[in-house]
């Protein structure tokens, strides 16, 4: 099969950002390079463009949009328990279901960026 025969291309704008590459033939957006971890999202102009023969027509037309990809923090450190050496709940065998047990307090740091 070659370019000709395909129903649609995709590029990507002059205002592409980020380590991210568009196939050409499918428009799947792959990640290709590290994350800035300044970046919360990135903006991707992309262009799709058909070959012109759909619905028997004879004329290319194209269409533009924006991805906006958005970056979520992943925090690998393991939450604390500073009080854990305190906490010794008791629990009467003849309580409610749903009867509050303990409430604790615990914190997770987040990561430092490098």
């Amino acid at each position: 099969m070659t370019a000709s025969d395909e129903a649609a291309m995709y590029t990507g704008g002059p205002l592409v950002e980020g380590p991210f590459s568009i196939d050409p033939k499918s428009g799947i957006i792959t990640l290709v390079g590290a994350l800035d971890k300044s970046h919360v999202s990135y903006r991707l102009n992309v262009t799709a463009t058909d070959n012109g023969r759909c619905c028997g027509g004879t004329t290319s037309r194209s269409s533009r949009g924006v991805v906006v990809i958005e970056i979520k923090d992943v925090n690998n450190n393991a939450p604390k328990f500073p009080d854990c050496s305190s906490y010794k709940p008791v629990v009467m065998e003849k309580e409610n279901v749903g009867t509050s047990v303990i409430q604790v307090c615990g914190t997770q740091p987040q990561s430092v960026a490098d």
